[in-house]
């Protein structure tokens, strides 16, 4: 079938069970686009809305095999049905219209905005056909979806990585005021790492030069994120390589990577992320973390990273996953995203993007610990503020306070507890802190309740689906999205109760507003 592209779009039938078809295709007898996708004219449950925009005006030759009769309809905007409002919508976290998201990617900040990208496939909700994805925010919280950013070509897929500000002009490809934003990618055929660039804020993203910055390695090496180190006085990456194996390279030029070092991170892989931060004293360490969240504090010395203490780590739960830093925030700050792995059966979309995460760094004893607690700008989206000291909690006496029908974010404090138990409940679903065995836990995610013997300091951000609980000021990070944190909004309340008498120093309740109004 050929066909000349006039609409953004072309909108094909799929049914997420049927057989995978390849869907191909071809200008002047090449190949220029190939999706896997399931697509089903008898009993479609999903509508792939597949950007074609790039070729408007031109003459395509499309074809499926195994062959079968081709449907489709032409659209140039999204026509879904109850969008932003569907039952299983998230109230305040990031999900793409249509189709399949994980890894946040290229996360960078420019001229007062906040791009991410992320791994996308528009063809069904499921993983496949890796795309970039590209979101803007102007405050980390309201995210606005934009076009496509990278299509899977002949070089494979595009799986994932990081953006960074080329400031210094080493490529030689700013153009007046306006500096390159340098994208760096895994292509999969073979696995290598690949580098475009941007003068104009993302509106357009041009490939350098033809070959990868650095070729394939070894097996499905992947996940490249760039940062400046001062230390070394240039442009540092760190690599997946396999296993629990991640190398370092260094650069003067974006260009030419010379390897620095192997690093094992014991329990991880994939999905590296690398950052400096400094503790209350001024104390400068480097982290670098896997996608699982296990993370090394250490600092460069001659010309290596050495760690300084063993594999600690961050996240506990089964949500979160493949969280990378923004790139170039002023004053230093470092703020981090996750992908959230969606447990539950959805319509036209799954996964969603953690809430942003403010980072820090604290030393207690003799041992460093990554932080992370809900940005401040989750402030801007309150609705109603609760706030109530003192409370005793019994087996008789229970706290319970009728919650609004939204997005809540909720903080609890009191002094060291040595022994007894407390249950909070939010919509019906429970958390539970067993404090002799200093445990707490969702269903089966479980994590400790502190690693400092400071007291209960609990924050808790409860969505429709997911539950992300910040402990310890923010050293434990729990997260979940499955059956056991839906939220039952017929049971309306936060209730907390014990096994015996506590005193709570604060119970704060923070109703928020949808993202999405």
């Amino acid at each position: 079938m050929k066909i000349e592209i006039k609409n953004k779009y072309l909108i094909f039938p799929v049914n997420t069970l049927s057989v995978k078809k390849s869907l191909i295709f071809k200008k002047d007898n090449e190949m220029v686009y190939q999706l896997n996708i399931k697509l089903d004219n008898c009993n479609p449950d999903f509508y792939a809305y597949i950007d074609v925009s790039r070729f408007i005006g031109e003459q395509i030759e499309i074809s499926v095999e195994p062959e079968m009769e081709l449907f489709y309809q032409t659209a140039d905007e999204m026509n879904i049905e109850n969008l932003y409002n569907e039952p299983m919508r998230p109230f305040v976290h990031f999900t793409t219209k249509n189709g399949w998201i994980n890894d946040p990617n290229g996360l960078i900040y420019l001229d007062g905005v906040y791009h991410m990208f992320y791994q996308y496939n528009p063809a069904e909700p499921n993983w496949e056909n890796m795309h970039w994805g590209h979101a803007e925010s102007r405050d980390l919280i309201h995210w606005e979806e934009k076009d496509i950013a990278l299509f899977p070509d002949k070089r494979g897929a595009m799986f994932s990585g990081c953006a960074v500000l080329d400031d210094k002009n080493l490529l030689g490809k700013n153009n007046g005021n306006n500096k390159s934003a340098l994208l760096f990618y895994t292509t999969t055929n073979p696995f290598c790492q690949q580098m475009s660039y941007s003068v104009d804020n993302f509106k357009s993203i041009i490939p350098y030069g033809k070959e990868p910055v650095i070729p394939h390695i070894i097996e499905a090496n992947r996940d490249t994120k760039v940062v400046f180190c001062d230390e070394l006085g240039c442009y540092i990456m760190v690599l997946y390589l396999t296993r629990d194996l991640y190398c370092l390279f260094k650069s003067d030029d974006f260009v030419e990577w010379e390897e620095i070092q192997q690093i094992q991170i014991q329990g991880d892989n994939e999905c590296p992320d690398i950052f400096p931060l400094c503790d209350s004293e001024g104390n400068r360490k480097w982290i670098i973390i896997g996608a699982h969240d296990k993370y090394l504090v250490g600092n460069f010395e001659n010309g290596k990273f050495v760690a300084e203490q063993s594999v600690l780590s961050l996240h506990y739960g089964t949500a979160a996953y493949a969280g990378q830093s923004f790139s170039n925030l002023p004053c230093g700050r470092i703020v981090r995203m996750v992908w959230d792995r969606w447990g539950l059966p959805t319509y036209n979309f799954k996964g969603q993007m953690g809430i942003p995460m403010e980072m820090s760094l604290s030393k207690y004893k003799e041992t460093y610990y990554l932080e992370a607690n809900p940005v401040k700008e989750i402030e801007n989206i309150y609705k109603t503020t609760k706030i109530y000291s003192n409370v005793n909690i019994t087996a008789e006496a229970i706290f319970k306070e009728k919650l609004m029908h939204s997005a809540q974010l909720i903080k609890i404090k009191s002094e060291f507890i040595e022994k007894g138990s407390l249950t909070v409940s939010v919509f019906g679903r429970n958390i539970c802190f067993d404090l002799a065995q200093n445990k707490m836990s969702i269903g089966d995610c479980a994590a400790p309740v502190s690693l400092t013997e400071s007291g209960l300091d609990i924050t808790i951000l409860v969505d429709k689906c997911s539950m992300e609980i910040f402990a310890d000021g923010g050293k434990i990070f729990l997260s979940c999205l499955n059956k056991n944190t839906v939220s039952d909004f017929n049971i309306p309340y936060l209730t907390i109760q014990a096994g015996e008498s506590i005193i709570l120093k604060d119970v704060e309740i923070y109703s928020l507003d949808s993202i999405w109004g």
